[in-house]
């Protein structure tokens, strides 16, 4: 496991728990999302660079906090074996009817997925760190409609593209990562990296 990078400064940091996502499957979901753009649907995109699967949110913890995380997701994993997940269809919270955030699915893999994630939790919980505040549903998260007409313009694409397949991706290893927000959106780091076997 790599080291938790400490950073000057005592602020807290917005922090997750996460498999970062990248590749031709991501690739193969911009025709999706061009044809969104095209359709005129205002979402605010993932962009290409920033794609992760989240396992667990954390919110904002003391920089002193960190090293601990890491320590707790790195016996959580332990044992656990590198594996290949798809990413398939799409969807949207809460629902299509209103949709608000946009996601691809997950197809193999989403069971190994769910596992991490519980593992994680009873771990950082064991640690001192608050349970997960929502059950784990394995999705990429692609956007985040802006308002009303948006969600109806994404809503109609997303339908068509409900079985879509768009490819593998390698799950390797798990990352603690920083979420800094700023005015042209966030920016992600990664503290730590805890590799499967």
């Amino acid at each position: 496991m790599e080291e938790y990078r400490r950073e000057s400064g005592t602020s807290n940091v917005r922090t997750f728990i996460a498999v970062p996502v990248t590749g031709p499957a991501v690739e193969a979901m911009g025709s999706m999302v061009g044809d969104m753009k095209q359709a005129g649907a205002a979402v605010k995109w993932v962009e290409p660079r920033n794609m992760h699967l989240t396992l667990k949110f954390m919110g904002d913890l003391p920089r002193a906090r960190i090293q601990p995380l890491a320590d707790a997701v790195s016996r959580a994993v332990q044992g656990e074996l590198k594996f290949e997940m798809t990413l398939q269809g799409a969807g949207a919270f809460p629902n299509l009817r209103s949709p608000r955030v946009l996601w691809a699915g997950v197809g193999a893999g989403a069971d190994c997925l769910g596992r991490l994630a519980r593992c994680i939790d009873e771990s950082t919980v064991a640690a001192g760190f608050p349970p997960a505040d929502k059950p784990f549903r394995p999705h990429l998260t692609i956007g985040r409609a802006r308002g009303d007409s948006a969600g109806a313009l994404a809503a109609d694409i997303i339908s068509r593209n409900s079985n879509a397949y768009w490819g593998l991706v390698a799950v390797d290893g798990i990352h603690v990562v920083a979420s800094v927000l700023t005015p042209s959106g966030p920016v992600y780091t990664s503290l730590a990296r805890i590799s499967l076997q």
